[in-house]
């Protein structure tokens, strides 16, 4: 729809004469007005989305300048601001005889038939409008790839918001629309194409370099993307999106120390900042400083205490520095934070595990999986549990579980055979020892951990000499 611009007078002028005329309202008086003082006033409510005033307006108009259709079509946008979109379609087909070449007349139209769900009516629209002289086609073009994403035709969005890009490329709205349309068809090889075909005729966008780093970011081009965000700094400094996905990418190099640096230097500007804190912490916690990550991860609690990631990553730096009690009662308050969350479930049962409250871990176990965690950590975990508690049938139902999750998971397979013999299946548990032993001989100190009287057999004596003269 049309943008107004409410500055058609000074300042000084035009607070004049929204004063004057709210002063009428209220009073009740009648003011005589031109139709061009009157455009200024709906303008200027409009913007401001003083609807009632804007209305008032209108009521002006029609009664001073009753034959005069120079408001319609901001009437008809008026009126569909108030959701009153039949009244504003009925209002513009009154005027279409007088407005059809104006593009203005189209994409206020097409905006309103958008709204009541009219999609490819608004686009029949949209192309009136590119059909009249427009000064801002890209606005036309880009309004049309909006109608065909609400379509999901997302092929015909990006060949507009491409032709867009083409008549201004200095469309900010365009681009990022551009990149999330090659975002949602993850097509990022063509956002690559593209973004460098802007570069090239306007090397100095800096929200081309973006959106060109962010399509490498996304097919693991990482030196690529590093490079593109670098330009982006280069050209505008104050880009403070560009210094967080660099921090991002670097991230995913493990270059932690280097990613620290660049999150900070996007905190300078205030964006994101609990998140931006708790990348922070979490880098810190990835170059074993738990110390520092703890720092940056209460930063972030403090300035979002629903960040429940954030309570896990203090609850773990705390875990670090041997302060148990408060590891768990951060860890509880992110519960409380996401209670379906099987995930931290899990990590709750690992510190109480590690705290020998061995009941209260296997309860945490039992939420993770109620709350459908069913990572391979959890059954390796949790089988370890078990086997510590000496619980036969939970070990036997937990790996029975965890294999049908994990079939060639070596570890669980180990824990099986200890279970079959303390069921008494000796010889099943044997030959599958042997078969595992072979493929995975470290395995034998986590079998003699859990079953120490295994070295009380012959077969298994047997079996850990020729391992240990083989290596």
């Amino acid at each position: 729809m049309e943008e107004f611009d409410d500055n058609f007078f000074s300042e000084s002028d035009l607070t004049d004469l929204v004063n004057r005329f709210e002063q009428m309202v209220k009073d009740g008086s009648s003011s005589y007005y031109e139709v061009d003082d009157l455009e200024s006033l709906l303008d200027h409510f409009i913007v401001h989305h003083h609807l009632d005033l804007a209305f008032k307006v209108v009521e002006t108009v029609h009664s001073q300048h009753p034959n005069n259709h120079q408001l319609s079509i901001r009437e008809a946008e008026l009126l569909s601001l108030a959701e009153k979109h039949s009244e504003a379609l009925e209002l513009l087909s009154s005027v279409e005889t007088l407005e059809n070449s104006n593009p203005d007349f189209h994409i206020t139209k097409a905006s309103i038939l958008s709204q009541t769900g009219h999609y490819d009516k608004a686009i029949r629209s949209l192309h009136q409008a590119l059909k009249c002289s427009s000064d801002e086609p890209d606005v036309i073009y880009m309004n049309l790839a909006i109608e065909h994403q609400n379509l999901e035709q997302y092929d015909q969005a990006i060949g507009f918001l491409q032709k867009a890009l083409e008549s201004n490329p200095e469309n900010e709205d365009a681009l990022y629309e551009l990149a999330y349309c090659y975002e949602l068809t993850k097509s990022y090889s063509s956002a690559v194409i593209f973004f460098k075909k802007i570069i090239d005729k306007h090397p100095y966008n800096s929200h081309a370099w973006f959106n060109l780093g962010a399509a490498y970011q996304a097919l693991g081009e990482f030196e690529k993307a590093l490079t593109a965000f670098d330009y982006v700094i280069v050209i505008n400094e104050e880009f403070h999106a560009a210094y967080f996905n660099k921090a991002n990418v670097l991230v995913r190099l493990e270059r932690h120390g280097e990613a620290i640096d660049l999150y900070k230097k996007a905190l300078a500007f205030e964006i994101l900042d609990s998140l931006i804190y708790f990348y922070i912490g979490d880098c810190y916690d990835h170059i074993n400083e738990p110390k520092s990550a703890l720092v940056y991860f209460e930063k972030a609690i403090r300035k979002d205490d629903t960040m429940a990631e954030a309570w896990i990553g203090a609850s773990s730096s705390m875990d670090e520095l041997g302060r148990e009690i408060e590891a768990l009662e951060y860890a509880n308050k992110a519960l409380k934070i996401e209670p379906t969350n099987g995930d931290y479930y899990c990590f709750l049962a690992g510190l109480q595990m590690k705290y020998d409250l061995l009941i209260d871990s296997a309860a945490s176990f039992e939420k993770a999986i109620e709350n459908d965690y069913i990572e391979e950590d959890l059954w390796e975990d949790y089988s370890q549990l078990a086997l510590t508690l000496k619980n036969n049938d939970l070990i036997g139902e937990l790996v029975h579980k965890g294999l049908e999750h994990y079939p060639d998971n070596n570890l669980l397979m180990l824990y099986q055979c200890i279970y079959r013999y303390s069921i008494g299946k000796d010889e099943e548990a044997f030959e599958k020892l042997v078969e595992l032993l072979i493929q995975e001989p470290a395995l034998i100190e986590e079998f003699v951990l859990y079953y120490p009287k295994a070295v009380e057999s012959k077969d298994v004596q047997f079996l850990i000499q020729s391992l240990n003269q083989k290596h």
